[in-house]
């Protein structure tokens, strides 16, 4: 008997590479995502620091020009966050795109993996049918011989 050759393997591997390319993708994208939530919680950090460098500055005593580069600096970090804030949405909607094209795929690689394993189970069959009928023949050829000798 022939050895077993799935003819959709090619398309199966493709499949597996798509796959796998869309997991990347989507962990890069999560990572990408991920960096953006610390980059936004170090500027709030940085907001609040900046209001109590302001605060012990006016306790301390500081020329009005130096008071006015507090809220020049708080209002750059707002601007940032604002940035960053958009940026993660966008970020957000590309992983939940990128979450449903995995699942696509991973239906459709699913599809072509039942489909070789339902295949294999059928040449199994096929060759344990045959491997049977020859057992059997055997069988029968011996006794028969055996029955010819006595």
């Amino acid at each position: 008997m022939k050895a077993y050759i799935f003819r959709l393997d090619p398309v199966l591997k493709v499949r597996k590479l798509k796959e796998e390319t869309c997991r990347m993708e989507l962990g890069r994208l999560i990572t990408e995502l991920d960096r953006i939530n610390n980059q936004l919680s170090h500027d709030r950090k940085e907001v609040d620091n900046y209001f109590t460098i302001q605060e012990a500055a006016l306790k301390s005593g500081v020329r009005g020009d130096q008071v006015q580069a507090f809220p020049m600096l708080v209002a750059g970090k707002d601007r940032n966050i604002q940035l960053l804030e958009r940026d993660r949405k966008l970020q957000e909607e590309q992983i939940e795109i990128k979450k449903h094209e995995l699942a696509v795929l991973r239906g459709e690689l699913k599809v072509i993996e039942n489909l070789k394993e339902k295949d294999y189970t059928e040449y199994r069959k096929a060759v344990n049918k045959e491997t049977d009928q020859k057992v059997e023949e055997q069988t029968q050829n011996w006794l028969n011989h055996k029955e010819r000798k006595v």
